[in-house]
């Protein structure tokens, strides 16, 4: 596992992008951010890289993920 910290949105929507994924927010939250992959999850609803932008600036999230081809390991975090 290749761990590392992604900030700027190009590079996230990169990251999620190679490996098949789509932005989600937890239903009926502003801020409960995921990436789903294959699966479906009918908790989350998808979102445009727009909207995951748009959040992550306003609560000063940033993205955790694993930089091994294929992994799709990630958190999104508050960043302090």
């Amino acid at each position: 596992m290749s761990l590392r910290i992604i900030v700027k949105p190009q590079q996230i929507q990169n990251w999620i992008t190679e490996r098949n994924g789509t932005p989600a927010r937890k239903r009926g939250t502003e801020n409960d951010l995921r990436i789903l992959f294959s699966e479906t999850d009918p908790n989350y609803e998808p979102i445009t890289f727009g909207e995951l932008f748009e959040v992550m600036k306003f609560h000063h999230f940033v993205m955790l993920v694993d930089q091994e081809a294929g992994k799709t390991h990630h958190k999104i975090f508050p960043h302090s």
